[in-house]
Order: C-alpha cells, then structure tokens, then sequence
C-alpha cells in the first residue's frame, strides 16, 4: 500500500505547496475519514498521529501532530463534517490533487479497520463535491483493496506507517 500512498502524499504536499496551503487539509482528510461514525477514537487519534508523522516525514512531536488533529476535530464538529467535507473538496480541486486526496483518505479507512459504510460515505462525499465521478472512485477503492495484503487493517497500518 506504502507504494502508491507516499507518491500520493508527495503530490497533496507539493499540490499545497504550489495553492499556497500547508498540510493541514491532509489532517483534516484522516479526520474526517475517522469521525465518519461521529466519533474519533483514541486508538484512531493514534493511527492518525502515526501515519501522519511517518508520511509526512516530519520532525513534528507527537504533541504537535496530535493538537493538529485535535484542532482538525473540533474544526469539523464545529462547522459540520459536510461543510468540511466540501471545504476540503474544494482545496484538492484548487490544487489539482483530487486523486491523491482520495487515495489517502482511502488508504486511512483500510489502515483503521477496514473501509467501512460510514468512511465510504464522507469519501464518495468529498469525491462528490470535487467532481470525482461514482465509477472513478469505486475504481480507487478496488486499487487500494489490490494493495491492501491479506494481513487486512493491521497490515494497511503497517504499510503506511513502517514502510518496506
């Protein structure tokens, strides 16, 4: 999975680079993936933390990585998961980066456990207000199934955060 996820983060950052944005919009992708069920787990809050300081690359804390989530949460809540969810949309379009956008969002609701219905929703969702026809993203979901090992969740995690 680590193979197709990092050029996707090395393209959303160089993507927010170029628009003027930091990373931030790629917290906020994990985040809403994770509140997809109303509710961001502790065990969540750590994937998150984990996957974001190792595909980031970043010399970031723990700490810090974590109020940026913690900020991402309340942001979302605040201002609704759908008004977020086009938010979002509309940066990865303003950036050109929709895909790459939608492939680590995918690649963060295999890594929890597994792509569920609600995760499936807040993604269609951002494809949705981005433009991303239905077909588009259900070929996006089967490719990440393809790069998802029979080790399921715990063996998505691993690829994105301990890469081979």
């Amino acid at each position: 999975m680590h193979a197709i996820i990092a050029p996707a983060i090395e393209d959303l950052c160089a993507a927010f680079e170029r628009g003027g944005y930091n990373p931030t919009p790629l917290v906020d992708l994990g985040v809403l993936v994770a509140n997809a069920d109303g509710h961001v787990s502790e065990r969540e809050r750590e994937l998150l933390s984990e996957v974001f300081q190792a595909l980031l690359e970043t010399q970031l804390t723990p700490e810090v990585v974590d109020v940026l989530i913690t900020a991402s949460v309340e942001v979302t809540i605040a201002a609704g998961a759908g008004p977020r969810s086009r938010l979002v949309a509309a940066i990865l379009q303003d950036c050109d980066a929709v895909e790459p956008g939608l492939r680590v969002a995918l690649a963060i609701a295999f890594a929890s456990e597994g792509l569920s219905a609600e995760e499936r929703a807040v993604i269609d969702g951002i494809a949705e207000a981005a433009g991303v026809p239905k077909a588009r993203v259900d070929e996006l979901v089967e490719e990440m199934k393809r790069h998802t090992d029979e080790g399921g969740p715990e063996s998505a995690r691993m690829s994105l955060v301990h890469p081979a």
